[in-house]
């Protein structure tokens, strides 16, 4: 079984991951399997499932104990049993008998209240269902209320060189100051942020001998000690991204890193509540 400390910082992401070339898609896990990485995260709303079938496929070639599975609890919790009865599914799907993490997708998905939901989560754990429990697109408020009564051990959260939030909100803070570990998902944005060429990324690149997305993955890994959620099934790509931590970049550099802002993603209003407006797992996505 892996632990929290030995997870690789480098997680594998699986939203659209390609199921239509799937001894490809296989073969670029595996080879992510042998350089190191070790966590995985799962979605029953990836492909309705058939995603997780094939993450099922992955682990018993590799071995259910190499690998630290998170998965989430999806829309729309309407009942306390639906919490027991979704994680049950997901479990019969990729044939295991336990998760590592067990988080709530996003706070917007239970129709209970945030501490009703996470003590079932919890009950999940005292039943062996589930190892540790874990959180996603929170604000800090809810993130405080659930860790105070039901201790998280790992928060996805988007974060990236444009879309800093969760810094700005306070959640990264929180959760280093708690032993949280916060995993950045969308950290190239896609590679939509490599493609905008902005000026310091291209100097950071030339200067270093590396790619813009090496450049940000040294940063938020190296520097900021954040974990994060790449997907990717580009043998090259695999590669290239785990000798993204095999460099040293000046603190200069870094601090420049970690004042660059994108205003246009900072002018966002996000809508907490579900009520229309542009949710914090949306953010990453809305410029090019």
């Amino acid at each position: 079984m892996i632990n929290l400390k030995d997870i690789f910082p480098l997680g594998i992401g699986t939203f659209r991951i390609d199921l239509t070339q799937k001894e490809d898609s296989m073969n670029a896990l595996i080879e992510s399997f042998k350089l190191g990485q070790n966590y995985i995260d799962t979605s029953h709303l990836y492909e309705n499932g058939k995603v997780m079938s094939f993450i099922g496929e992955f682990i018993k070639k590799v071995g259910r104990d190499k690998f630290f599975i998170t998965t989430k609890i999806e829309p729309t919790v309407e009942k306390i049993t639906d919490i027991e009865e979704q994680l049950n599914r997901y479990l019969e799907i990729m044939d295991i008998d336990y998760v590592d993490c067990l988080m709530l997708h996003s706070v917007i998905f239970t129709k209970l209240s945030l501490i009703d939901t996470y003590k079932e989560m919890n009950r999940m754990i005292e039943l062996g269902k589930a190892k540790s429990l874990g959180l996603s697109n929170s604000n800090l408020e809810q993130l405080k209320e659930v860790n105070e009564k039901y201790p998280i051990s790992i928060y996805e959260g988007v974060y990236n060189l444009e879309c800093k939030l969760n810094e700005n909100i306070g959640i990264i803070e929180y959760c280093k100051d708690n032993n949280i570990i916060f995993c950045a998902y969308q950290p190239l944005r896609r590679n939509k942020t490599a493609n905008r060429n902005y000026p310091l990324l291209v100097e950071l690149s030339e200067k270093y001998n590396k790619t813009q997305n090496q450049i940000i993955l040294n940063w938020l890994i190296k520097h900021k000690k954040l974990n994060v959620l790449i997907k990717t099934t580009n043998s090259s790509r695999i590669n290239e991204n785990i000798n993204s931590l095999n460099f040293t970049i000046d603190m200069e550099d870094y601090n420049k890193l970690d004042l660059f802002k994108a205003e246009e993603f900072d002018k966002i209003v996000i809508d907490w509540e579900g009520k229309g407006g542009i949710t914090v797992d949306q953010l990453a996505n809305q410029f090019e």
